[in-house]
């Protein structure tokens, strides 16, 4: 079996096992439940993207995992006062709605979805543009709907960061 997908099984056995317990701690610290979903999202991205410098002899997965929740809490609540002040001075902004969706944004969007994953891609496209759920697209791309819920998250996150530049 190769590294990628013994590395893909150990993270869908991480998600698995912490999920429920992570969005039970994060929806206590946050009230909305679609910002809940994004933040436990975030969680496992980070922690896959750390996971090759985990070290079990300093702690246990589930110490880490908890101490990388706590840390997307705080983050949360340290950025989303500037979020929320910025969302009232672009509130009165009419225009706003013209430059999200102008034909440059949308040449930007196809670049960058150029950029990720193809299974990243593939599950965005499936998505959002053939209008599938999670759930169903899940079944489409064969993954378990916990893993895509994950490759999902972790696609949204490269393409804000891709589009932000």
């Amino acid at each position: 079996m190769s590294e990628t997908v013994e590395n893909q099984k150990l993270q869908e056995q991480i998600y698995l096992d912490y999920k429920e317990k992570v969005t039970r701690y994060i929806s206590g610290k946050v009230p909305d439940p679609h910002m809940v979903e994004d933040l436990v999202s975030g969680v496992f991205v980070k922690a896959f993207a750390a996971l090759s410098s985990f070290d079990a002899g300093k702690a246990s997965v589930s110490t880490w995992i908890y101490t990388i929740t706590r840390n997307v809490v705080i983050d949360y609540y340290r950025t989303s006062k500037q979020f929320s002040e910025l969302t009232e001075l672009t509130a009165e902004d009419k225009g706003i709605e013209e430059q999200v969706l102008s034909e440059e944004m949308l040449e930007r969007l196809a670049d960058a979805l150029l950029r990720i994953e193809k299974r990243e891609r593939d599950l965005i496209i499936l998505h959002y543009y053939s209008g599938h759920t999670l759930k169903v697209t899940a079944d489409i791309m064969h993954i378990s709907y916990s893993y895509a819920k994950l490759i999902h998250g972790s696609a949204l996150k490269k393409l804000r960061r891709l589009l932000e530049v």
